[in-house]
């Protein structure tokens, strides 16, 4: 609840600040973020080769700053982006049969998104549709779930799809830089591959604090 009421707030602060802020115009641009999120409780479902079925309501953390960070980058051009959220997964109750689960290098989501008009100012409102890109890692029933052999390699899978929600004024601080607070709800399903065969359904709704710093090429 208290997650709920802190995003309103920043959402509420954004709307009412927006018009007085400088934005920049919506030309070639590029955007690097850095920043944390929070996942609501979600099914896990664990489907293994002659094993029972796990399936229970499953929290996670995010840990923004341990192993590979949390971090996002977009690239966008006039109305439309494509953008990369390394979205992270740690769960945090594990039943007696898994030691360790968790998708953090990572929950990754790449989507294509568009901005909405508003106003004045373009760029602040965004909504997005994509691809799961996952790579779970841990223990099950004593035996690791990873690497499993995928055409993207390096264990990482094609395993759902996402959508996305944000919103986020970009900030002039130069001729050609701004900086942009956002927020964003992001809802996805994906299923992973384990190894010795099985799949893990993951579905995932977080909601997401960022701050980034981009460039605007001149038009």
């Amino acid at each position: 609840m208290r997650i709920r009421k802190v995003y309103r707030l920043i959402l509420l602060l954004l709307l009412l600040a927006s018009p007085n802020f400088t934005v920049v115009g919506q030309g070639l641009t590029a955007e690097v973020f850095a920043g944390t999120s929070w996942s609501l409780p979600t099914t896990l479902r664990i489907d293994q080769r002659g094993e029972d079925i796990i399936k229970f309501k499953a929290r996670y953390h995010t840990l923004p700053w341990h192993g590979s960070p949390y971090y996002a980058y977009r690239l966008g051009y006039q109305k439309w982006s494509a953008e990369l959220v390394h979205h992270k997964l740690y769960l945090q109750n594990p039943t007696s049969e898994i030691e360790h689960f968790e998708v953090s290098h990572g929950y990754n989501m790449a989507m294509l998104s568009r901005t909405l008009p508003y106003r004045n100012s373009p760029g602040i409102f965004r909504i997005g549709l994509g691809m799961v890109i996952g790579h779970p890692e841990g223990r099950i029933r004593g035996k690791a779930i990873n690497p499993v052999k995928s055409f993207l390699g390096g264990g990482y899978h094609l395993s759902g799809i996402c959508v996305q929600a944000a919103a986020g004024p970009p900030l002039s601080i130069a001729k050609h830089w701004f900086f942009r607070p956002e927020v964003k709800l992001t809802a996805a399903w994906s299923r992973m591959p384990l190894l010795g065969g099985g799949t893990a359904t993951v579905p995932n709704i977080a909601l997401h604090t960022l701050f980034g710093f981009g460039y605007r090429s001149a038009r």
